[in-house]
């Protein structure tokens, strides 16, 4: 533990913190947290002797993915694509894993004064155990986003070999050859497909800290809220003076603004701490994204590939939306803090502490509503409504895209000032509708290519139009070929 640092008064999220701190210590994240790990000293011993090899193995992990660009030449065009991606990915994540291992320290001594110095004085129950439960939801989701994407790879590739005859690929190395039908190739390809979970392991723990991080300064500005809302209840108590309750309570606010001004000064060192994370973040998903519509775009359309690139759009969408939301979140919370400060009480002051306490509140209130933005790149806005710019510009094919185009502003002029909790869920939903909508395009062609290919070049081929039709007309043929095939 460090000494400098100590727990006053132990709440719910230190508690949380405390649990989060030892899930870091298996993924590689020593003292990310001011308290010692909840584990044996033998085995720390012994997991600090295996964490070299593992790091190990994972850089070893990382090279070949990149390495495969050298040494596999005879691709197809979805492995050739697949590789693209994890060669795009993989690197891009340990960036991300090492620039936070690089400020451990900085997000120590943030975390520690949002969630230990600014809670001994203003501490709601009901915010924290929100908070705590939206950490848990965050987790499970990052959790089921990896866990979806490595089954279908699995499955995908599993497929390949029962229908096929292939060899199990999912990941790219270095080696074996895609072509290698030995034992010791299969059992290195299946090594390399089981070495993906503890490897994306490692990524998410960092996802969840920067998250959690931001899920503090989030509910810190809800907290001071309450705070200041709260101030007004001074007023109400009959055993003190009125000249004792306006000296109250001008202490009660001079120590809201110190709690104000500790915040944002939590905001803009995780600010600093993370420009470089939120970066890689933001390329990452840019470049994905790109990637698969490139792949979608390719020659080689079968019902499997589609499946997997949907999975992999929907998962960096929501990984990139999980920032972005939170982002938003605190801008939100944030400007609604200088509202709180005006319904404190203040009129309930008289005389030369009336006067001296109102330009106490209007300069505080001044400091509160300028604006609480994270951004990156000096000008991308972690926002509701930059996520739906991003994600829908690069995510759509053009006629969607000028369908969105067309109608974003509308969108987000009625839905900034609702619920954040609806806005999410709005634009998630959203980017899986997008995201459905390019896999039922191109699934419509494949089927319209099945039924011309394989029965109607076999049967009446003369009176056949070989026009593409109506999507209806594509799965009258498709649902025919299949009847027929049945019989």
């Amino acid at each position: 533990m460090d000494p400098s640092m100590k727990i006053i008064k132990p709440n719910g999220i230190t508690k949380l913190m405390d649990k989060i701190n030892t899930l870091g210590f298996l993924c590689g994240f020593k003292n990310i947290w001011i308290t010692e790990v909840n584990l044996s000293k033998r085995f720390i011993k012994i997991y600090n002797k295996v964490e070299y090899v593992i790091d190990l193995f994972n850089l070893i992990f990382t090279v070949s993915i990149v390495g495969s660009f050298f040494t596999q030449k005879s691709l197809t065009e979805t492995q050739a694509s697949d590789r693209l991606i994890f060669t795009i990915v993989f690197p891009g994540h340990m960036m991300l894993y090492y620039v936070l291992l690089y400020y451990k320290q900085e997000t120590r001594n943030i975390l520690y004064h949002l969630v230990v110095v600014l809670k001994e004085h203003q501490n709601d129950a009901a915010l924290e155990r929100e908070m705590i439960k939206k950490v848990k939801v965050l987790y499970f989701s990052l959790a089921g986003v990896i866990v979806t994407v490595f089954v279908a790879f699995g499955l995908r590739a599993l497929y390949q070999v029962v229908n096929a005859g292939d060899n199990f690929i999912t990941l790219i190395p270095a080696w074996p050859d895609v072509h290698d039908p030995s034992t010791a190739a299969g059992f290195m390809r299946v090594g390399f497909y089981l070495w993906w979970l503890p490897v994306a392991g490692k990524f998410m723990y960092a996802y969840l800290i920067l998250l959690t991080t931001m899920l503090a300064v989030c509910y810190q500005f809800r907290n001071l809220q309450i705070y200041f809302y709260n101030l007004e209840d001074i007023f109400g108590d009959k055993t003190l003076s009125q000249e004792e309750k306006e000296v109250k309570y001008e202490q009660a606010f001079k120590l809201g603004i110190q709690m104000h001004s500790l915040t944002l000064w939590c905001k803009k060192q995780h600010q600093r701490t993370s420009q470089e994370m939120f970066a890689i973040e933001i390329l990452l998903f840019v470049s994905m994204l790109l990637t698969q519509l490139k792949s979608i775009l390719g020659e080689e359309r079968n019902l499997t590939h589609l499946v997997t690139i949907a999975m992999m759009t929907m998962g960096g969408c929501l990984s990139l939306g999980l920032f972005m939301w939170s982002g938003g979140d605190i801008t939100v919370e944030a400007a609604k803090l200088s509202e709180a400060m005006y319904s404190s009480g203040w009129e309930n002051c008289y005389g030369q502490s009336s006067v001296r306490i109102r330009k106490l509140v209007v300069n505080a209130m001044r400091q509160a509503q300028e604006p609480v933005v994270y951004k990156t790149f000096g000008i991308v806005e972690f926002s509701y409504e930059a996520y739906v710019s991003v994600s829908t510009y690069l995510g759509t094919s053009q006629n969607v895209d000028r369908l969105t185009k067309k109608n974003t502003h509308w969108i987000i002029n009625r839905l900034y000032y609702s619920m954040s909790i609806s806005r999410a869920i709005f634009f998630f939903l959203l980017c899986i509708l997008l995201s459905i909508a390019i896999c039922l395009k191109h699934l419509a062609i494949l089927m319209d290519e099945l039924c011309l290919g394989i029965y109607f070049d076999e049967h009446e081929e003369s009176s056949i139009d070989h026009s593409h039709g109506s999507i209806g007309n594509r799965f009258i043929r498709f649902g025919t070929l299949f009847l027929l095939s049945l019989e």
